[in-house]
């Protein structure tokens, strides 16, 4: 039935994918390169595509940024275009799928020979058809078959097509064109069913052109049982043939065709063969000692069987007689929907009639076959009322199913589902119900309802087809809920009391991402290897590879991790788990401070996988190794090659990220290299000063301790070189292997600056008329300060064109000029990229401008949006900082002070994070006049984090303020003393005057 093939072949589409998984997280633009490989494996691993194509479309364009020809781009876009399948799903916006086509004519232009296209090609037929395309998608299905598309079929596959492509051209009446594929599959199939599908077309395809003889060629492949003879269509088929033979005067083979039809008489035959089947069934049943369950649903069916020949028998011969002209006359007039009104009209006008159930079963089969989704949902409803035990009614539930979710009308969709579920559940089907159910859900992130109802339904039916099922699919929504311990539980029910059901492969590979996801990472070793063991050919063998490797890595065993994830790049056919254990095994290299391993295994990546792997992360990986081994330079020529490419690329976030970085990474580069010779040309002059330098370690820390700018690498290879020592002081030619690297790399370092080498790109834009160039070099100038007008004023058409970065550039230019501008463009961002670390961002700057108006309750509201929807963020602990301060202004001090403890409770965040929030408790006191609790936490900032220099100064002046308060001033001097000895060199110097002042204030 053609409307349930449409939603099956959706299901079909995302159920290929492993189930989805929570992640949020930053945008792809301004991650950093080894959160975005994560971030994009995890997504695209658990089948989160919708959030993968911001990250797929950045290692396309990282991918594409390479002057290497021969690296590909193919899977990326693969990827893409299914991604775009998926957000349909969630949308229902068909206008998704044009996305979906557009990057599957992409790989077929540009990858004509990819692993993937076929893949691609045979979801473009069922993309194609749902959008309604039917012409197309059938252009694509002769194309595959007749091998026209360059794809070579095994079996299966062409029976597919032909079977799906039979079906179409079938039930559009497009017969003639359809009957080389009819004949073709009556050829190549072995099952009887699909047999009969082909016949029946070709049946129907030569009567269409008279051509009677090979028409009753296809009679002995019809004559025989299959279930396409109890389709209203070819009996109709068959009734408008009679008539044709008639005509012709071929009244014997018109006698033949009308012996076919389902009479009355063929009808009791067939029932009752099948009731002395049921009977002999349960003859069997009950001699084999079968449960009273089993006997008493095969007695049900042969109970229905029974009341089905009563009905029968009753039935008059000449109302056989009557259908058969009425029949004939629809042929004659030639009506294309005869078969549907014929059974409609039946079912409306003989409501008591035997055959009534049949007649509405046929008119909703019918009204399925010609997309009347309003006129079968209404027959289905009266079928399902006046027949609610009827032999049709698993059917009639179905296709009902399937209609609603095509209509998009979810709720009831999803209500019928559990209405079958809680009534069918010893149906075989429900266990396909039930799976698309909860899929649905998850697929939504309606976790807890999963849970809830699956609980439910666990209690009510615990021999429901579908228990293991419950089991499994509950376990799921906890792993994307990051419960891991009942996760772990929910898999062992499914292990112990299910070990032969479908699940328990995929359960106990589940199982072991719970643990390892719990920390419990020797269990989950434990439960993968045992995969390895039960399972040595499993689906799931590279995916336990890598996650033991990810195991041995955060246990610190890097060669037995190295181990694991080359056995999974060996094993796997996955192009995103080989490219995430080639980049794990990177992570292993550069954790080993093996940077020319590193680089040579990336470079051997790309040399092998080119386009169809990560290529512009594995580049850029080449260039951190660069940058470890004192290569800033060849890394900056990167970024300018990459940026100058790039930068007219509409929709090329990457570009746009490389722009913001680059002054920071030039600039921060030149301070080291410049300060670290200005160190060696010290040493090299200053014989006193190297005398310290070489003689005395404790020196040698303070010198790169006090001065961050200087390359702090240095200060390891200095102290662990055998000629580090006093005989240097008879010169520094033993250690210039290690020195001499900056010199050359500050001698080589490039001189055009950063706001020259934007002001050339700006020029060149401006010369082109090249508007996103434009925004771009203008962004790139105000990111270092330097703000300059656009040629024409930003305007809606721009920014529809503008990516997240670009977006927030035009808003904080605007912020001073037109906040009301900029406003709707910080929302426009939340709109068009709400997942992305822009919208970060965004939520920032309202709340900003939000606190400037005065609303501190509405900044809070932003603010609370960032740690809900991003709480992986490592802009979250500062978001959680300000939402403490202003809680603190608003004198909810207590609820502040909650805050900043939550953030003393992630060890992740230890560092400058917890010393704001030690400092900001404080300040919280102090708004109470709480002095003593004050001074505690001040205390605890400037004793536990004195390298901060800038928050111990804060502190301690806090500190005195305290002190003060509970009536110390003693103290309070002394405090400050304190700070003016430890903190001299290091803190700003408006702070330290501060210090000084109010020192001088206590003393006077």
């Amino acid at each position: 039935m053609k409307p349930i093939r449409n939603i099956q072949i959706i299901v079909a589409i995302l159920l290929a994918i492993a189930p989805v998984t929570l992640c949020r997280g930053k945008d792809a633009s301004v991650m950093a390169f080894s959160e975005l490989q994560t971030a994009a494996n995890t997504l695209v691993e658990q089948g989160q595509l919708v959030e993968a194509i911001p990250l797929l479309t950045e290692l396309i364009r990282r991918l594409e940024a390479s002057d290497d020809g021969d690296l590909k781009t193919e899977f990326p876009i693969f990827l893409l275009g299914t991604g775009y399948i998926q957000k349909y799903i969630a949308t229902g916006d068909k206008g998704l799928l044009q996305e979906t086509l557009r990057y599957y004519d992409e790989l077929e232009r540009d990858y004509p020979e990819s692993t993937k296209l076929k893949d691609a090609l045979f979801k473009k037929v069922d993309v194609l058809r749902v959008m309604g395309r039917f012409d197309e998608s059938i252009q694509l299905m002769k194309d595959l078959i007749s091998g026209a598309s360059g794809q070579r079929l095994g079996y299966s596959e062409q029976l597919k097509l032909l079977k799906d492509l039979s079906r179409t051209l079938y039930f559009q009446d497009r017969l003639e064109e359809g009957l080389p594929y009819f004949e073709q599959l009556i050829e190549v199939a072995r099952d009887r069913e699909d047999q009969a599908l082909g016949a029946a077309a070709s049946f129907e395809a030569y009567i269409a052109k008279k051509e009677f003889d090979e028409a009753l060629r296809t009679l002995p492949i019809l004559a025989r049982e299959s279930d396409i003879r109890y389709y209203p269509r070819i009996n109709v088929a068959l009734l408008k043939a009679s008539d044709a033979f008639t005509q012709a005067n071929r009244i014997n083979d018109a006698a033949l065709l009308l012996n076919l039809i389902k009479t009355t008489d063929i009808m009791i035959e067939y029932f009752e063969q099948q009731r002395s089947q049921k009977q002999a069934e349960i003859e069997q049943k009950e001699a084999f000692q079968a449960s009273e369950t089993v006997i008493g649903e095969v007695k049900n069916e042969l109970k229905s069987i029974e009341t089905k020949l009563e009905k029968l028998r009753e039935l008059p011969t000449l109302r056989n007689e009557l259908l058969v002209r009425r029949a004939r006359n629809y042929t004659r007039t030639q009506r294309s929907y005869e078969a549907f009104w014929m059974f409609y009209d039946l079912m409306q006008e003989n409501p008591d009639d035997a055959q009534a159930e049949f007649y509405t079963y046929a008119s909703f089969s019918n009204a399925l076959q010609l997309n009347k989704t309003e006129t079968a949902l209404k027959i289905g409803r009266d079928y399902k009322t006046k027949f609610p035990g009827g032999d049709y009614i698993i059917d009639v539930s179905i296709a009902e199913i399937a209609l609603l979710r095509k209509a998009e009308r979810y709720d009831e969709f999803l209500q019928r589902i559990e209405e079958f579920l809680a009534t069918y559940y010893l149906n075989v089907a429900a266990q396909q119900l039930y799976a698309e159910w909860a899929g649905f859900l998850i697929e939504r992130e309606r976790y807890d309802e999963v849970i809830r109802q699956s609980e439910i339904w666990m209690n009510l039916y615990p021999n429901a087809r579908y228990i293991d099922g419950l089991h499994y699919w509950s376990g799921m929504a906890r792993l994307q809920l990051g419960d891991y311990a009942k996760t772990i539980t929910a898999m062992d029910v499914v292990l112990t009391r299910h070990a032969n059901g479908p699940y328990a492969e995929d359960a106990l590979l589940r199982k072991g991402i719970a643990l390892f996801y719990n920390q419990q990472y020797a269990q989950s070793g434990t439960v993968l290897k045992k995969y390895i063991k039960q399972y040595p050919n499993g689906v799931a063998g590279d995916q336990t590879h890598y996650f033991l490797g990810e195991i041995e890595k955060a246990s610190g065993n890097l060669n037995e991790a190295e181990h694991h994830l080359k056995k999974a790049i060996e094993l796997t056919g996955n192009q995103e788990l080989l490219d995430s254990a080639v980049f794990s095994v990177g992570e292993i290299y550069e954790a080993k401070q093996e940077f020319d391993t590193m680089r040579a295994h990336f470079e051997d990546y790309i040399d092998e996988y080119g386009e169809r792997g990560r290529l512009t992360d594995a580049v850029f990986q080449i260039g951190r190794a660069y940058e470890y081994t004192q290569q800033a330079v060849e890394m900056l020529a990167l970024y300018r090659e990459s940026i100058m490419t790039y930068i007219g690329a509409q929709g090329n976030q990457g570009v746009e990220t490389l722009i913001e970085n680059y002054a920071e990474k030039y600039e921060a580069n030149e301070i080291r290299l410049r300060r670290t010779v200005e160190l060696l040309d010290k040493i090299e002059v200053d014989l006193e000063y190297r005398e310290k330098f070489v003689t005395d370690r404790g020196f040698l820390f303070e010198v790169f301790y006090k001065d961050a700018t200087i390359d702090q690498a240095l200060y390891n290879r200095l102290r662990n070189h055998p000629s580090f020592g006093p005989n240097l002081m008879e010169g520094l030619e033993p250690i210039r292997e290690i020195t001499s690297v900056y010199r050359e790399q500050l001698a080589a370092f490039p001189k055009t600056t950063p706001e020259n080498f934007f002001r050339s790109l700006l020029e060149e834009a401006l010369k082109r008329s090249e508007v996103i160039s434009e925004v771009r070099a203008l962004m790139g100038l105000y990111r270092i300060g330097i703000e300059l007008d656009s040629r024409e004023p930003f305007d809606k058409d721009l920014l529809t064109r503008l990516t997240p970065l670009s977006l927030l550039y035009v808003a904080d230019y605007s912020r001073d000029k037109k906040i009301d501008f900029a406003v709707s463009v910080w929302n426009d961002v939340l709109e068009r990229y709400p997942s992305s670390d822009a919208a970060i961002v965004a939520y920032m700057r309202l709340a900003d401008v939000s606190v400037d108006l005065g609303d501190r309750v509405k900044a809070l509201e932003y603010l609370g949006k960032i740690v809900e929807l991003f709480p992986g963020s490592p802009k979250a602990p500062g978001v959680i900082l300000q939402q403490g301060e202003l809680l603190t202004e608003l004198g909810r001090a207590q609820e502040a002070r909650q805050k900043y403890q939550y953030i003393l409770r992630v060890a992740e965040w230890r560092g400058i994070i917890h010393a704001r929030a030690l400092y900001q408790i404080g300040e919280s006191y102090m708004e109470e006049r709480e002095y003593a609790k004050a001074h505690g936490f001040f205390e605890r900032t400037f004793l536990g984090y004195s390298h901060f220099a800038e928050w111990c100064a804060k502190a301690y002046l806090k500190d005195a303020q305290a002190l003060l308060g509970m009536g110390e001033p003693a103290g309070a001097a002394s405090t400050l003393e304190e700070a003016v000895e430890l903190l001299s060199d290091s803190a700003p110097p408006e702070l330290m005057n501060q210090i000084v002042e109010k020192l001088r204030e206590l003393k006077s």
